[in-house]
């Protein structure tokens, strides 16, 4: 595995110099598989993904196509993350996620006529059953 340091720090792989950006702030560690996690190092202003349109807060998250991340204040774009490595060729992102209130990536009754329903639980038996039609 691959490990990447990001921070104000000049020791870091990646220097960033933000007042937002602690001396140490992150790691970036590619796996074998190619997937791309960002780890915070306990930074004293946090790491945050938006995905879906929030920005969380984070302390391991492997990266998707479409994330955005930050590292303090501090928004840095996916390529020049994966850009940090040797072969950026062979960094994998996840397939983005979707948000299932954006009505984009669900919509019930669209898949050929399936609607998931709330499943029923027998109240003697605590089992879950079938709805019937």
């Amino acid at each position: 595995m691959n490990s990447i340091t990001i921070g104000r720090n000049a020791s870091c792989d990646l220097v960033l110099d933000s007042a937002s950006v602690s001396r140490v702030h992150a790691r970036l560690e590619l796996a074998a598989s190619g997937k791309l996690c960002v780890l915070d190092d306990d930074s004293r202003n946090g790491s945050f993904l938006k995905r879906n349109d929030a920005w969380i807060q984070f302390k391991k998250v492997t990266l998707c196509i479409g994330d955005r991340i930050r590292f303090g204040d501090l928004e840095m774009a996916l390529e020049q993350l994966t850009a940090m490595f040797p072969n950026p060729g062979s960094v994998r992102l996840e397939p983005r996620h979707f948000s299932l209130r954006d009505g984009e990536a669900f919509k019930p009754g669209t898949d050929n006529g399936l609607v998931l329903k709330k499943p029923r639980r027998n109240p003697e038996t605590g089992l879950i059953e079938e709805n019937p039609s």
